[in-house]
């Protein structure tokens, strides 16, 4: 699941982003070139060079100076003397003054000292130029709870904008009526007059890009939030502040935890005691279940600005999530005491009570929070969300048209609301029963409704029987028939990239009509979910709930397991698998989408492990002591008698031996650290080969080409034999074509000693490529003794026999391939087609049966299943099989003969069991059918996917 975005954090820290000289208009005009240098390297965020510019002004210029001065001491964290240097450049006049008054009024802010704030822009909110000091004047209203209050000030600078006293040349102030429009919660006017502001020239003002980053933001629209901070970055690299926004863009687009910490270190090495910087690395903790870092990093940013209600509000997360409703309580009775209104609070424990699978929890918030802001439409929204997620359509739906009418500008509701009232209405139905209730798309309902109920009453009595527990019920399953219609219903949000969610007493999945997959094997996994949510009352960390529910699917059937060792041996050997009590970073610290696969395949292996190692029941006995506060430690000692770091140590050494075959072999390990951090790295150790191959991945990644061209060179200039330098160079051959390249690497790899799985695929690409098939086979066979858990080798090795006529060989290849490959419908059905073929009908009713969870709708499949259990004597399930055939054929166009040839097997059947009554009708039904044109030839396409590193040659 994804989560929502992360909340604003303190918002008037934003307003000293600001890239415009505030001294006085009429002044500026006659700024020196020593000022003026010192204003570019302010704006470049070159800090330490501008305070030593403005030290050496002298005269007229050194009183105007200070006001930059005070902007450079609020961007790193010396809020006290900023306060103090504002107040005295306040003292060179009327226009000092007003250009000082909100420079004064963050600082204090920043310290939390409100009250004083306020009286400092109060002091010049009359004045006709004081734009920016009414913006800050409204903006701290609202953080006291007094929004009616802060009405006066900020729509003053819409009077001042539609009095052309602030024009549409002017960046800054436009700048200040769009944010003015923010806070007001007028969206679309603070989006257009941002769009005025940057045909200003706005885009070459920090302040600008943040502030709209920060709208983009709130309106979940990460993408262009992370172009506009991408651009601010390009003004200036080293602002703390463009550092902390680019962790939340970091975070919101591929939720890459090690970019984001990266950035927070950044940030906080100029501003020590920036409270967002503190709130995103409290909230990086906090996904870990890690309480004692977040809190740590609360307290230190607490310790500036004690007052701060972002930090505050996070404080009350970690108090939540460490199940502490007395300090919860406390932190809450505080944050109102600050803000009565601060609706936004609940918002922010609800993002990390989703993270933990608390929805009747988050149900509860929201209710509070539109009862204390009943204008806060995001807080109705995410109600809304969280009661569909509930099971509750009806609420959920009205609680999301408030939200709506409230705010026109949220595409989460506008997209659920679509959904339901479109296609879910006329779309999709819905079936109830005693343990479940169901929803089909109209085109799915008649074959689905054959086979998934059977499979979940199969998997809710075994789980019901092994955990000694059984759920609230009904649960509800929505099988959603079209990918954007399952991901809109489980975020608000297109794409989410997953194939099935669990909500505690509902869940959604994708439907065998919405891709090609195991849908068997994501509703046993997601139903497994249902008994470790509840059975923990929502308190199970990920890793846990997740391993559970990969290792019921792989205890039900052996082909639904992950094939994901290669990446395991790799993260283990280079350090990125976390011990087993903090196992939830596994899960967060992902490059890629293959690190989240490898983080469900490591957890998978941990509960397979103290299944074996201690038996199941034991397993499932951890659950009710984390419904029972208790924490991981407490619950593996507790349930499994040992502690957590020798779980850890013995989980590690039962795992080793398990992949001892790669030891033997070269394993590419390509993963590239944040790029601060690579670079720190090679610092330390400059002749570590390694740590420069990581620095060059990390610069490519960046877009620096050339330069990681140079690091990969040194890397092989230190150590000549360097593998994944080789690597590296040959991923790149491949991508230019250049095959005699490609082959120097290889063969020099291999006499290196660095042969491997890896190695011996790209061989065959190679081979390929040249036309050469003994050496593709020589080389996919080779491949495939380095590494039999892999299915690429195996798909090339049916391709060839396929292209040789060599039955023999496919059947070879397919009969592996089904045990490795659970998703991939051709491979089931070739398989079924060659065993009916051979006269192989044991095999083939097994195969059928799985074949069932992988291409449900193929007609083909039942009907060669049929004929496999009639040839073995099950009858009555061949005569079922047939009749889902006929059922599937519905949503295509059969061939005539094809359909009459189902009821003559329909009618041998019937004969088979006596009934001669139905087997006439069969027969009968099989002369009425009529001509109709014949299905589109697809050909006989290969099998094999070349993994994520292949290029074609």
């Amino acid at each position: 699941m994804r989560t929502p975005s992360i909340r604003t954090f303190l918002a008037a820290s934003l307003l000293a982003a600001s890239s415009a000289l505030l001294v006085p208009a009429a002044a500026s005009a006659q700024t020196s070139p020593p000022l003026e240098s010192a204003q570019a390297a302010l704006d470049r965020g070159e800090l330490a060079q501008a305070e030593r510019m403005i030290a050496a002004l002298k005269g007229a210029d050194a009183v105007k100076g200070k006001l930059l001065q005070a902007q450079i001491e609020l961007r790193t964290g010396r809020y006290d003397k900023a306060a103090e240097t504002a107040k005295s450049a306040a003292s060179a006049g009327k226009e000092a003054k007003i250009a000082a008054a909100p420079l004064r009024a963050e600082a204090l802010a920043a310290l939390g000292k409100m009250n004083e704030a306020v009286a400092a822009v109060r002091e010049v909110e009359n004045e006709d130029t004081a734009h920016r000091a009414r913006l800050v004047l409204g903006e701290l209203l609202i953080r006291m709870g007094k929004r009616n209050e802060a009405q006066a000030p900020l729509r003053a600078l819409f009077d001042a904008y539609e009095a052309d006293k602030i024009t549409e040349s002017d960046a800054e102030g436009l700048t200040l009526v769009g944010r003015a429009a923010h806070l007001l919660r007028s969206y679309r006017n603070a989006n257009n007059v941002y769009n005025e502001a940057e045909r200003a020239g706005g885009k070459k003002r920090v302040e600008t890009l943040l502030f709209r980053a920060d709208l983009f933001l709130e309106k979940y629209d990460p993408g262009h939030a992370g172009q506009v901070v991408s651009e601010a970055a390009k003004i200036a690299p080293k602002d703390p502040l463009v550092r902390v926004a680019m962790a939340r863009v970091k975070l919101e687009n591929a939720m890459d935890f090690a970019a984001a910490e990266a950035e927070v270190r950044q940030a906080l090495e100029v501003n020590p005691n920036l409270a967002g910087a503190y709130y995103v690395k409290a909230g990086l903790a906090l996904r870990d279940l890690d309480i004692e870092a977040a809190d740590a990093a609360i307290n230190q940013g607490l310790k500036t600005n004690p007052n701060n209600l972002e930090l505050l509000s996070m404080k009350a997360a970690t108090r939540y999530l460490a199940d502490d409703p007395a300090g919860f309580e406390a932190v809450k009775k505080r944050v109102f005491s600050l803000n009565p209104e601060y609706s936004t609070f609940y918002q922010t424990v609800g993002e990390y009570a989703e993270w933990e699978h608390r929805y009747e929890d988050i149900v509860k918030m929201m209710r509070e929070a539109v009862q204390i802001d009943p204008a806060d439409a995001k807080a109705y929204a995410v109600l809304g969300l969280n009661l569909i997620r509930s099971g509750d359509d009806k609420g959920g739906l009205e609680a999301l048209r408030k939200a709506w009418d409230k705010d026109r500008f949220n595409v989460r509701v506008y997209n659920t609301l679509n959904l339901y009232e479109k296609e879910i209405q006329n779309e999709y139905v819905t079936v109830e029963g005693q343990q479940f209730i169901l929803r089909y798309h109209k085109d799915e309902k008649a074959i689905l409704e054959r086979y998934a109920p059977r499979m979940l009453e199969e998997a809710w009595t075994s789980m019901v029987k092994r955990y000694g527990f059984t759920p609230k019920t009904p649960v509800s399953i929505e099988l959603y028939a079209d990918p954007q219609h399952f991901s809109i219903r489980t975020s608000g949000l297109p794409n989410v990239g997953i194939q099935g969610v669990c909500f505690g007493q509902t869940l959604a999945a994708l439907s065998p009509a919405a891709a090609e997959f195991n849908w068997g094997n994501v509703l046993w996994h997601e139903l497994g979910h249902v008994f470790a949510i509840q059975m923990s009352k929502n308190h199970v960390p990920r890793w846990f709930t997740e391993g559970l529910s990969e290792y019921e699917t792989i205890i039900r059937r052996p082909e639904w397991q992950r094939e994901e060792d290669p990446a395991l041996f790799a993260a283990l050997k280079g350090g990125r698998i976390p011990a087993v009590g903090s196992f939830n970073r596994a899960f967060t610290h992902v490059d890629s989408v293959e690190d989240v696969t490898m983080a469900y395949f490591a957890a998978s292996q941990i509960a397979v492990f103290m299944a074996k190692e201690f038996g199941f029941p034991k397993v499932a006995s951890m659950l009710p002591r984390w419904a029972a506060g208790q924490r991981t430690p407490e619950v593996v000692k507790g349930s499994l008698g040992i502690t957590t770091e020798e779980l850890d140590k013995r989980f590690r050494a039962w795992l080793t031996p398990r992949l001892d075959r790669y030891a033997k072999q070269y394993v590419p390990d390509l993963h590239a650290p944040p790029l601060d951090d690579a670079r720190k790295a090679v610092q330390a150790d400059p002749k570590n080969g390694k740590k420069l191959v990581e620095l060059a991945l990390a610069l490519l990644q960046d877009g620096q080409e050339p330069e990681s061209e140079a690091m990969l060179s040194e890397a092989l200039r230190i150590d000549p034999k360097q593998p994944d330098a080789h690597y590296f160079k040959l991923m790149k051959a491949f991508k230019s074509k250049n095959a005699a390249e490609a082959g120097k690497i290889i063969a020099k790899m291999i006499a290196d000693g660095n042969d491997g799985y890896a190695v011996r695929l790209k061989a065959a690409d190679l081979a390929e490529f040249q036309k050469d098939l003994p050496k593709v086979k020589a080389n996919l066979e080779a491949a495939h003794r380095f590494d039999p858990s892999q299915a690429e080798p195996l798909q090339g090795l049916y391709d060839l026999a396929s292209k040789q006529n060599d039955a023999a060989g496919q059947l070879d290849a397919l009969r592996r391939l089904s045990k490795l490959d659970q998703h991939d419908r051709r491979v089931w059905v070739r398989l079924l087609r060659l065993l009916t073929e051979k006269g192989h009908w044991a095999e083939a009713k097994q195969v059928g049966e799985s074949a069932m969870f992988v291409d449900v709708a193929n007609p083909e499949v039942h009907r060669l299943y049929a004929k496999a259990l009639a040839r073995t004597g099950n009858f009555i399930s061949a005569i079922f099989e047939l009749n889902s055939a006929l059922i599937a054929m519905r949503q295509g166009r059969p061939k005539a003969d094809e359909v009459r040839a189902i009821y003559a097997d329909l009618a041998t059947a019937y004969e088979k069991l006596k009934r001669d009554d139905l087997a006439k009708k069969a027969r009968e039904y099989g002369q009425m059918v009529g001509p109709s044109a014949p299905p589109a030839d697809q050909g006989d396409k290969g099998l094999r996917k070349k993994g994520g590193d292949s290029e074609e040659l």
